[in-house]
């Protein structure tokens, strides 16, 4: 019994040290860089940076030139157009476009989808909002729907199932042919927007629907029998593995969809156009990618804590310019690889990719495993200077000899045995 408490002990011991040693190190060693927040100049047509470093705010362009603030902001007026307007220096037209004052806020886009969005936990019930109540503010329902093998709508206040109008919407998935059960619902719960969306929602054949409620009927679109005869081989094939709805006050971006193989795509205008982003290195589980826009121009970025990726496309969304950009991962610095050597593995009970609480591994360099074996020369010498008895510490020995550092460190502090 007391050999498996202390194997017990040995291997919790090291799960912690695994997680505490490195972070500490990296709390003394870490020289925090981040990649740049990109913006695109409609005035020059040219991408210009914030850049942090040494505590502090560069702006700069492609070549490296620092730009003061008032540069910076007249480079980009459709950013910055609030300021430019109380300066008086706001542009009546750019490269010949006249700005119309009243259109500015207007256009303005703005959606990003973060890693651990796609894998977050969801309650399976779902407000549907009335889409054309006539009212200046949307108002939130006194009731809920869930998607199994049939719609139900819950009443919230008596937790009943409102069978008339379960029925009614029964009636219109019927109709469109959905298979049950859904497999994604998507769609955006909160009546602090513009407009309701309603939902879009995938049966379990892949196909995707678009459900709203209007004067408190059901609108239900098979979206492959309203879109362009052009569209729908392209909607037919799409596999959505994740799908944000977030409405914009210009009703232009209805959606955007992740495919499963990283594929993105944009739902453009009530003909539900697809645009896909012709992104090069994205990875939905690491990356996060947004979509910004203004009057003249759509600008997609995808970054990571290594990574940028931006692109700029017209309002017609055809492709205009790309910049990219790579920073050193952590690993690879100087301290990154000593601790490689130092830590032959690292424990993170989270991750930035993840929405969840987890044990998250990393292994160092193969040359930790050398590390290991030379620290295992003066663990043995250790146990028998102090004649603890070789059978006695075995366990910590076969810990050092597996995790070095951490078990070297467990050896010195799990008492012996008697």
């Amino acid at each position: 019994m007391k050999i498996i408490a202390r194997i017990f002990i040995l291997v919790t011991g090291v799960l912690l040290l695994a997680h505490y040693l490195p972070s500490g190190f990296w709390l003394v060693a870490d020289k925090p860089q981040r990649v740049p927040y990109v913006f695109y100049s409609a005035v020059e047509n040219r991408f210009l940076f914030f850049r942090y470093g040494n505590g502090e705010v560069q702006r700069t362009d492609a070549a490296g030139k620092n730009y003061d603030r008032d540069e910076f902001e007249q480079l980009l007026p459709l950013d910055n157009y609030l300021q430019l307007l109380r300066d008086g220096r706001m542009p009546k037209t750019i490269n010949n476009v006249p700005i119309p004052i009243d259109k500015l806020r207007v256009e303005r886009i703005s959606l990003r989808i973060k890693p651990e969005l796609l894998d977050n936990p969801a309650v399976a019930l779902y407000p549907l909002l009335e889409a054309e109540s006539g009212r200046v503010r949307l108002e939130m329902p006194g009731d809920f729907f869930r998607l199994n093998h049939t719609i139900e709508f819950i009443d919230a206040k008596s937790n009943r199932i409102n069978a008339d109008k379960s029925t009614k919407f029964q009636s219109a998935f019927a109709a469109t042919r959905f298979n049950f059960p859904a497999k994604i619902i998507a769609g955006n719960p909160s009546t602090m927007k513009p407009y309701d969306e309603g939902y879009f929602i995938t049966d379990s054949q892949g196909a995707i629907f678009h459900l709203r409620q209007v004067q408190e009927e059901p609108e239900l679109k098979r979206i492959t029998d309203v879109v362009a005869s052009g569209e729908k081989a392209r909607w037919a094939a799409l596999k959505p593995r994740f799908i944000q709805v977030q409405e914009q006050e210009n009703r232009e971006v209805r959606a955007m969809i992740i495919e499963e193989d990283g594929q993105t795509h944009l739902v453009i205008g009530q003909d539900y156009r697809l645009v896909t982003l012709p992104l090069k290195n994205y990875d939905p589980a690491k990356m996060q990618v947004g979509v910004r826009g203004d009057l003249l121009n759509r600008l997609v970025t995808v970054s990571s804590d290594h990574y940028v990726e931006a692109m700029v496309l017209n309002r017609n969304y055809d492709f205009v310019d790309r910049y990219t950009e790579t920073l050193p991962e952590r690993k690879d610095c100087a301290a990154g690889k000593i601790a490689g050597v130092i830590f032959p593995f690292t424990l993170d009970f989270e991750d930035d990719a993840s929405g969840f609480i987890g044990f998250h591994f990393s292994p160092g360099r193969p040359i930790a495993l050398t590390v290991n074996a030379v620290l295992l020369l003066p663990a043995l010498a250790w146990v028998l200077i102090r004649k603890h008895g070789f059978i006695k510490r075995f366990p910590e020995l076969i810990a050092v000899a597996l995790t070095g550092v951490f078990g070297l460190a467990m050896l010195f502090l799990v008492p012996k045995t008697e």
